[in-house]
């Protein structure tokens, strides 16, 4: 975004967030201490994300983590705020030109407005445990599959395939280690990472020393993951060093043949205008082996059915990572989240391990994806 962009940006956050911090200060008691320290806490909020943007390499990395989650859960509660707000003016236009208020409401208007107010804080404040619980809590998906065999000498590979894991000021060493844990229980042959195992700056992953566990993945084969679009948001080569000198195999529009047995192909994110169309990633050598692709983000389905791809694991979307917003992930994505077959290819997106900004999911969960594959001679 150039700097123009930026402004126009912040101009209409900064005019909605004064809007909002309006419509709460009037429904709180007139010249009270609750106005004061209301207002004191509302631009400590709604400054803290640009605060930690701005000054990220200045400031002490705990003190830039912080205004760095501060403002992150900001924008989450910024929205909903926004929402309730329009929502109670829209009700008062109404009553305006309808008087559709009970005489109660109108004699009563300030202790109306207060008690809105209240609704609005509990509201949200079960809204976010729940959504902290469903972040927290990461459930596992077993999937099931049944591919072609071709000339494969194995019979079955377990799988564990993540996404979105975005290790950082939010998903910090601690949480790193309990995902680490969660996925070698699991015991698989394989670990799979479909991109965005960053997220937008390497400095806080660097700080904790993430290598540390991110070495503790065990697998029989290997660890393989390719880049996702917060890879590129920060310093693309120096996440591709950390993650190379993590113990991981980052495939980057490039196939590999593990154990003769499968073709793994891992594609570069879709932000890399330059990467190479899938046909030209697959080796006419490797059409007699099963194909798995990782890809970050799940667009164009139909160029992995094209190239015969038996399975493609993909992320990105988050499944839309809070009410109402997957509704619109699903406008905008032929598969947003979950199982799929298209033609002879097989499909699953990812909700993500992790998630990006505030640590909560709304109608959706973080999960781990344990998948089954059967090599089959049918």
């Amino acid at each position: 975004m150039n700097k123009i962009g930026f402004l126009i940006v912040f101009i209409i956050f900064a005019s909605l967030n004064f809007y909002i911090w309006i419509r709460g200060k009037q429904a709180l008691p007139q010249n009270s201490v609750l106005q004061i320290v209301y207002t004191i806490l509302f631009v400590l909020f709604a400054v803290s994300f640009f605060v930690a943007m701005a000054f990220e390499s200045k400031l002490p990395p705990v003190v830039s983590a912080t205004f760095g989650n501060i403002g992150s859960f900001w924008m989450v509660v910024f929205l909903y705020f926004l929402t309730m707000v329009l929502f109670a003016d829209l009700f008062r236009l109404i009553d305006h030109f309808f008087h559709i208020f009970p005489a109660w409401v109108q004699s009563n208007y300030s202790l109306t407005k207060l008690l809105y107010a209240g609704f609005v804080l509990f509201a949200l404040l079960v809204s976010s445990i729940i959504g902290y619980i469903n972040f927290d809590h990461p459930k596992t998906v077993h999937l099931d599959l049944t591919i072609p065999k071709k000339e494969s000498k194995l019979d079955q590979l377990s799988v564990v395939a993540v996404s979105d894991v975005h290790l950082g000021d939010m998903i910090r060493k601690g949480r790193a280690k309990r995902y680490v844990e969660m996925i070698n229980r699991q015991k698989p042959d394989i670990i799979l990472i479909a991109g965005d195992l960053f997220d937008h700056s390497l400095r806080s992953v660097q700080v904790q020393k993430m290598n540390e566990e991110l070495q503790q993945l065990k697998a029989k084969y290997g660890v393989y993951s390719v880049l996702g679009n917060h890879e590129y948001f920060g310093n693309v080569n120096g996440a591709i060093d950390y993650i190379t000198h993590s113990g991981i195999t980052l495939l980057r529009d490039s196939a590999v043949v593990v154990d003769s047995s499968f073709v793994l192909i891992g594609r570069d994110d879709l932000t890399n205008r330059n990467r190479k169309p899938l046909r030209d990633i697959l080796s006419t050598n490797t059409k007699n082996l099963p194909t798995i692709l990782l890809d970050h983000q799940p667009v164009k389905l139909a160029e992995a059915v094209e190239n015969n791809i038996d399975f493609q694991f993909s992320g990105h979307t988050h499944n839309g990572q809070i009410y109402p917003f997957s509704l619109l992930v699903r406008k905008f994505h032929e598969l947003s989240y979950g199982y799929a077959e298209k033609g002879n290819s097989q499909f699953y997106v990812s909700s993500g391990l992790g998630l990006w900004g505030a640590p909560l999911r709304l109608g959706t969960q973080s999960e781990l994806v344990d998948i089954h594959i059967t090599f089959s001679d049918k």
